[in-house]
């Protein structure tokens, strides 16, 4: 059996609609029934001066008849119900006792009283109006159908007007759906696209209130979630092809260490250097992706602490001075003593170390470096680095912050570098929510200018 599967859109359209159909017709009613009343009540009034007229003047009553409205029927009874006049029968008919009209009655517990029905004796509907008087009865009356319904003519005009009012709702209420249902079609046009393996989602817009704002959140979770998975992809093939080359020379070196017995001293301790050589390059290499990844890693608290950073600068020189004599470099540090910025000092470490590692591995021999502060505001500290190597060409300096690349794979593998340094530099930055930038000098080298949260903690990290 196939189940009917209604849109969220025609449910909210559909009671709605019932509900404005409900309430329209119920205020309809009531109001057309209470006008209804109203004008009969007003009718009414109307009639009873006639019946004071007439008992002032009920010795007369056949001469006063000439100047009543002719629509109008008189009738008067005694105290026991028994009719003495009527002006509309016959003198011959033969009247029942009208005590039991519904009209005399009320007169007689109310001294007035009124009623529409049918007259028995004219066989035509009556609306009905009584008055007691001393000994008597006068009541007045007129024809439903050619008095009174006229009157009431007005009651289909409001009716008209009602249900033109509701159909403007039903409209508005079909305008107004439509708008809220926008991020739902938004929504479901974006899960159709990502069902469907499109990836382009740019053109899904939503609208500008809160449940746009909503939709507009979830799409652009989903791209991060998208970025970040492919982002992974991305990492992992990396990794597996930086990882492939080390641990493949490794067992090439033991492979020939073991196969080849009659090697001489001499040349397995050959092997056993490039062997030793590619695990130094292998750890370096997981040390550098173990270190980025903790620093992008959000979920990871660190310690905050006090950083004095011109101290932290000359640890590094301290466990970079083989490569610094060995490379004949220099490093001219430009920062105040007690200069300090609360943050993570791993990061910082990380930071300034792998700068200087990317100038001595990459810029030549005999380079200088030069650290600097640049300026210092009450919630940023602005550095400027820069070395006096041989710089990169323009086009790929866009590019240096991305993982594992390297602007001369072969030489940077050569040379034992994992591609990742300035990647580890941009996001230590970003950690201490600041910003860098790169470029070539005019003198030659590279320049870097980046900032850093002077106070981490109050940064939301």
């Amino acid at each position: 059996m196939v189940s009917l599967k209604i849109k969220y859109k025609n449910q909210i359209v559909l009671y709605f609609s019932l509900i404005l159909v409900v309430v329209g017709i119920s205020f309809a009613y009531l109001f057309i029934r209470h006008d209804k009343q109203y004008k009969i009540e007003s009718l009414q009034q109307q009639m009873d001066p006639f019946t004071e007229i007439i008992y002032d003047h009920r010795d007369d009553i056949a001469t006063l008849s000439t100047f009543l409205p002719k629509e109008l029927r008189v009738t008067i009874m005694d105290s026991t119900g028994k009719v003495l006049y009527d002006n509309f029968a016959e003198e011959r008919t033969n009247f029942s006792n009208h005590l039991d009209r519904e009209e005399i009655h009320s007169a007689m517990v109310h001294g007035t009283g009124s009623s529409i029905r049918h007259s028995e004796t004219l066989g035509k509907e009556y609306i009905y109006y009584a008055r007691k008087f001393p000994g008597l009865f006068i009541r007045t009356a007129l024809e439903y159908n050619t008095s009174v319904k006229p009157i009431l003519t007005s009651d289909n005009r409001n009716m008209i007007l009602v249900v033109f009012v509701l159909l403007i709702a039903l409209f508005l209420l079909f305008y107004f759906s439509h708008q809220i249902n926008r991020p739902l079609y938004a929504l479901k046009e974006f899960v159709d696209r990502v069902q469907k393996g499109e990836g382009n989602y740019d053109n899904i817009k939503f609208p500008d209130n809160e449940f746009g704002e909503v939709g507009e959140k979830i799409l652009q979770a989903f791209k991060q979630l998208d970025y970040a998975k492919r982002y992974k992809q991305q990492l992992t093939h990396n990794i597996a092809h930086e990882l492939k080359t080390p641990v493949s020379s490794i067992r090439g070196f033991l492979e020939t260490l073991l196969q080849q017995e009659e090697l001489d001293k001499e040349q397995s301790h050959f092997f056993l250097e490039r062997a030793y050589a590619q695990t130094l390059r292998l750890s370096s290499l997981v040390t550098d992706i173990s270190t980025l990844n903790n620093i992008e890693e959000s979920s990871v608290r660190y310690d905050i602490e006090k950083i004095n950073i011109r101290k932290c600068i000359r640890e590094i020189e301290d466990d970079l001075s083989f490569k610094l004599t060995e490379q004949n470099s220099h490093i001219y540090v430009d920062i105040a003593g007690k200069l300090e910025i609360k943050g993570v000092y791993l990061s910082i470490y990380s930071l300034f170390k792998n700068l200087i590692d990317n100038s001595i591995e990459h810029g030549g021999k005999g380079i200088d470096i030069y650290i600097e502060t640049a300026r210092i505001e009450p919630d940023f500290v602005w550095f400027r680095y820069w070395d006096t190597g041989k710089g990169v060409p323009e086009e790929h300096l866009e590019r240096l912050f991305e993982r594992f690349y390297r602007v001369e794979a072969s030489r940077s593998r050569k040379n034992g570098g994992s591609g990742l340094g300035l990647s580890i530099v941009k996001n230590a930055v970003l950690q201490h929510k600041g910003t860098i930038t790169v470029k070539n000098r005019t003198e030659g080298g590279l320049l870097f200018d980046f900032s850093l949260s002077a106070d981490l903690s109050l940064s939301g990290s």
